[in-house]
């Protein structure tokens, strides 16, 4: 009878703790642009392993540039919070708030045209118009998919 509590007990344990480090990669791992995405642009582009790279490190800074601008965003909800909080509506402070995230939009902005702009430049004239038309298409459509 203890055997078979201690058995259950053992292996509800050790479930828990395998759910547990799941959780957890996917949480270590949530943060970091996909992978098989860059990869899969790549293979759709036959894109060179030094053109994979850009498309790596582009896609990662502008990851990166949108992880700050999101954590700007909670900071000003809590600014935009304390204003409306406040027994009179500070103008002043709506503005700061507006302010700071009209600043990280045009950081982010400038990051993506600057990405773009190494992108275009890294790849040739065929695989330019091919990724064109991959963006035209959007995601999900099948209308592009495998026509160079």
């Amino acid at each position: 009878m203890w055997t078979v509590f201690l058995s259950v007990v053992i292996t509800l344990a050790v479930l828990g703790l395998l759910r547990l480090g799941r959780r957890a990669a996917w949480r270590r791992h949530r943060g970091r642009a996909p992978a098989w995405i860059v990869r899969r642009l790549s293979r759709r582009l036959s894109a060179t392993p030094a053109q994979e790279r850009v498309l790596v490190e582009e896609v990662e800074a502008l990851r990166a540039a949108v992880s700050e601008l999101r954590g700007d965003l909670f900071a000003s909800r809590e600014d935009l919070a304390r204003a409306l909080g406040a027994d009179k509506l500070d103008p002043s402070a709506l503005d700061a708030v507006a302010a700071r995230g009209a600043a990280r939009l045009d950081a982010l902005r400038s990051r993506l045209a600057a990405s773009l702009a190494r992108v275009h430049e890294s790849l040739d004239a065929r695989q330019r118009q091919l990724l064109a038309e991959l963006v035209r298409a959007g995601p999900g459509c099948r209308r592009a998919h495998g026509r160079a």
